[in-house]
């Protein structure tokens, strides 16, 4: 996952591993928790938290959607 950081252009956004889900009061995800690569755990909104795309091991796209 990417964290999103204003002060910083987008190809130096830090990646971070998410550790943990939060929940607010009405059962949505609100937080995670976050491993950086130094080890330190940080907790931000969900909407900082950018999904990286992931690679399905060779596989075309096309043809998964076709399927």
């Amino acid at each position: 996952m990417l964290l999103q950081e204003d002060v910083r252009p987008r190809h130096m956004w830090k990646r971070d591993v998410i550790e943990q889900l939060i929940e607010g009061r009405d059962g949505m995800i609100r937080n995670v928790v976050l491993r950086t690569p130094e080890g330190n755990k940080i907790t931000r909104a969900i909407q900082l938290v950018i999904p990286l795309e992931v690679d399905q091991g060779g596989e075309d796209v096309a043809e998964l959607l076709s399927s």
